[in-house]
């Protein structure tokens, strides 16, 4: 089901809750037979056919018109059949998120919030030296998780190849306990800031980030 939409600026993001089977979902598509093909061609997991298709009911949801996604040569998302808009593409355990813009390059993420036993780390809390510098501040699991999404966000809007999460991307530290803001991520190689606006919800977190064309 349509979990959120929301424009926010010049991008509208939105999110899809993985309620429906993978008969229901295709019921939900005109053009589902083609939908179906190319998704059992591409994949073996059932987990990724059920994501593949909420992706495409998602968009055919807030479009209101079934569209093709391509790939470029690094398997960025492209709309051939509709010029001009610029669109992003995540998923987590039982969530798809989609950005999309047609005066923005888009870079959108979603995260699970793992449910752990007391005592137990989380598995962001186990690869935080991975992509927490020691110049960054993430106390929290939350907090972590943001760094980790926002992160990820800039990669896809980034669109090259080898970015270091350590080196190259630098978050300015933010209020944890806000459950919905913004704050900056700078490209160090480029020398470039980015606004990243995010929400928590009971589950998961959902980054943006984008920049004007």
């Amino acid at each position: 089901m349509l979990y959120f939409d929301r424009q926010i600026d010049d991008v509208r993001v939105a999110v899809w809750h993985l309620t429906e089977d993978y008969e229901e979902l295709l019921s939900m598509l005109p053009d589902a037979d083609d939908v179906q093909t190319e998704a059992e061609d591409r994949f073996s997991s059932e987990k990724r056919i059920l994501e593949w298709t909420a992706v495409r009911v998602l968009l055919y949801t807030i479009l209101d018109r079934q569209v093709h996604i391509s790939y470029d040569e690094q398997g960025a998302p492209l709309l051939p059949d509709y010029e001009g808009l610029d669109i992003s593409i995540s998923h987590t355990k039982g969530y798809v998120a989609i950005a999309l813009s047609e005066s923005s390059y888009v870079g959108v993420d979603v995260e699970q919030i793992e449910d752990v036993e007391e005592g137990e780390m989380s598995r962001v809390e186990k690869v935080r030296s991975r992509f927490v510098a020691n110049d960054e501040y993430a106390e929290s699991v939350i907090g972590l998780l943001l760094h980790w999404s926002a992160k990820e966000s800039a990669f896809k809007l980034l669109g090259r190849e080898n970015v270091d999460f350590l080196e190259d991307l630098k978050i300015t530290p933010f209020d944890e306990t806000n459950y919905e803001g913004q704050f900056n991520l700078t490209d160090t190689k480029e020398d470039d800031t980015y606004l990243v606006w995010y929400k928590v919800f009971d589950d998961f977190v959902l980054t943006l980030t984008n920049q004007k064309i």
